[in-house]
């Protein structure tokens, strides 16, 4: 009877500590992935943040092309001379 009684106390102990592995595994496993959803929806908002600055970047890019075709331009001719030279300079 003693080796019965040893037997279903090392049952029992095999058992408790098979439980407390996974339960233990199970919250290791679950803080990761706490932990890794976390870092997403970090990276996710960065990521959000950055298109909106590029965005805001084009936005002022394209305010400024408009502001810069405002300005006037004034065209130089060539006199005969100058044109010359430079058919000279683009043939040689």
């Amino acid at each position: 009877m003693m080796y019965a009684n040893i037997n279903i106390a090392v049952l029992l102990w095999t058992l408790l500590a098979f439980a407390i592995g996974a339960v233990g595994g199970f919250a290791m496993r679950s803080h990761q992935l706490l932990k890794s959803r976390k870092r997403i929806l970090e990276l996710e908002t960065e990521m959000v943040e950055n298109h909106a600055e590029i965005l805001r970047l084009h936005k002022i890019q394209s305010g400024r092309k408009e502001q810069s075709e405002k300005v006037p331009v004034i065209s130089l001719t060539l006199g005969e001379s100058s044109s010359a030279q430079v058919k000279a300079k683009a043939k040689g």
